[in-house]
């Protein structure tokens, strides 16, 4: 059955408005981003088409078309909210930030607990956040490199099977096998560890089984999940950019559409009565910020 478009958009727009109030109060700023973009391969996900012998890109990735736009080294707080396309027709609605510029861990600290208190906002606090290190992987996969792509792909589907496939040692894969499982609050790399202790939070995990294979990505990434949906609901991780450090995320609006149980008309003023006198009592009520509703 198709989905009721309406009913979903004002269900999505209260979601929305409360992820710009926090996203703001953390002093992000919004960023509109075209729709179309001139092709380029770095570029990801969108829809690629053919107009004047040029070639362009159509609701791309938001971060790739950001680090495309990023002509000189500056500092900045951004958040979006769009829909990117993955294929010719297929869309997936997005809220994301990236922190350009600032110091690391300061960083990665501020990026996660920015999508903690974005879905607690929303009222949903049954969520868990694992954390994991592509340098970490780096360095356990030297010797063995020619197999990395394969090793990657596995880690990201969680499927050991195709690596115990790899004729690689079976020393090398007791070490894979350890790292692929291991999950908790303290590791043997002291950034995570800082990272996990600065947040505090009893949700978020060190977990090595953690990929999350885009171009960009340097180390940190991260994975949101709640025990409700069968899928991430966000995720993101840090990036370089003209020399700078950078760290970004998004949620998936549809996975948080399916979690949000808030009451959409809680705090609405419902005014009747003459239409005169309605009216112009529902402007004060606007004026003052309080949202209403006027009735016959």
């Amino acid at each position: 059955m198709k989905k009721d478009l309406f009913s979903e958009s004002v269900r999505l727009a209260y979601i929305v408005k409360d992820l710009r109030r926090t996203f703001e109060l953390w002093g992000y700023k919004e960023i509109f981003l075209p729709s179309v973009e001139e092709y380029s391969p770095n570029l990801r996900k969108g829809t690629k088409f053919a107009y004047n012998n040029k070639f362009y890109m159509f609701k791309p990735d938001p971060t790739s078309q950001i680090l495309a736009n990023l002509k000189e080294k500056r500092e900045l707080k951004l958040y979006y909210i769009l829909e990117v396309l993955n294929g010719a027709t297929k869309g997936e609605w997005q809220a994301g930030i990236e922190f350009i510029g600032g110091n690391d861990l300061m960083l990665q600290v501020e990026g996660i607990l920015v999508a903690i208190t974005a879905l607690e906002n929303l009222g949903i606090n049954e969520f868990y956040i694992d954390v994991g290190s592509l340098e970490v992987w780096k360095k356990v996969l030297k010797g063995i490199e020619e197999y990395k792509p394969q090793i990657i792909t596995a880690l990201s589907r969680r499927n050991f099977e195709e690596i115990e496939s790899l004729p690689i040692p079976s020393a090398k894969k007791e070490e894979l096998w350890k790292l692929f499982n291991f999950r908790g609050k303290k590791c043997e790399y002291q950034k995570l560890n800082k990272i996990i202790e600065a947040i505090n939070d009893k949700r978020v995990f060190v977990d090595f089984g953690t990929m999350r294979i885009l171009p960009y990505y340097s180390d940190i990434i991260f994975e949101v999940y709640s025990p409700k949906f069968g899928k991430p609901i966000g995720g993101g991780g840090e990036y370089e950019i003209k020399g700078m450090k950078a760290f970004g995320f998004a949620f998936n609006l549809k996975a948080i559409l399916k979690l949000y149980e808030g009451d959409l008309e809680k705090t609405r003023k419902i005014i009747s009565g003459d239409l005169k006198e309605a009216y112009n009592k529902a402007k004060q009520f606007v004026r003052l910020g309080i949202p209403v509703k006027v009735r016959k």
